[in-house]
């Protein structure tokens, strides 16, 4: 497994991207503690930080990569809807009129072509009633094993993707116990590293301690010695 703890960005002032010339920093959730009382006082260094940040929500989309292109060429159905979406103009209300049949106006009773376009209007809302009856007679005798097929399909799908979830939730649990071992093997450390430096401040300060008594004793045989 990869080292969980490693700052894989480069050192400051040599990062790219939206991290460029800050400070990369680290923690150990795992070791490092909050004291109530100081929470406050981290809450209000947060926030000046943020304050001070001259990185605003816009800034960090930019460092993503570009949105790929659209062609329209051939589609200039789509090409219009997205020009009519880009533009904020409303969608233009549907034809009803194809839907109704209806003879010619009182005014076009002897207009032949009236009468052709009314009867080719009839002949398709025929056919299109005809094959709607088509489809429900299908689907009458094939729509439970299509139902039966695509539930099928589903439960595959549901399964895969909880196999996938699953196993996405074990390398998280996976990463998490590396990064709770690490950052407890970085605390013993740390607190060795602690130990060992409060013992030396306490030997420097006996040390010095004991060149004090020395140099007043010292000092103090030579002005026995003086006055003899």
């Amino acid at each position: 497994m990869a080292k969980v703890l490693a700052l894989e960005n480069a050192a400051y002032g040599q990062s790219s991207g939206w991290r460029k010339g800050e400070d990369l920093v680290d923690a150990l959730p795992y070791i490092d503690t909050l004291p109530p009382e100081l929470k406050q006082q981290v809450d209000a260094l947060i926030e000046e930080e943020l304050k001070k940040s001259t990185k605003k929500p816009a800034d960090y989309l930019r460092e993503m990569p570009p949105m790929p292109t659209t062609a329209f060429e051939g589609h200039p159905m789509l090409a219009n809807e997205f020009e009519r979406v880009k533009s904020k103009a409303p969608m233009a209300p549907l034809d009803m009129t194809r839907y109704r049949l209806e003879a010619p106006a009182a005014t076009k009773r002897h207009d032949f072509g009236a009468w052709k376009a009314s009867v080719d209007n009839a002949h398709s809302q025929l056919e299109h009633q005809y094959l709607r009856i088509t489809n429900l007679e299908l689907m009458l005798k094939y729509g439970d094993k299509n139902w039966r097929a695509q539930g099928q399909l589903v439960d595959s799908l549901v399964k895969q993707y909880e196999t996938e979830l699953a196993e996405t939730k074990k390398q998280i649990t996976a990463v998490n116990l590396e990064r709770k071992l690490q950052q407890t093997a970085a605390g013993n450390e740390l607190r060795k590293a602690e130990t060992e430096y409060q013992e030396l401040v306490l030997k420097n300060i006996e040390i010095e301690i004991a060149c004090d008594r020395l140099e007043k004793e010292i000092s103090g045989n030579v002005t026995m010695q003086q006055q003899e």
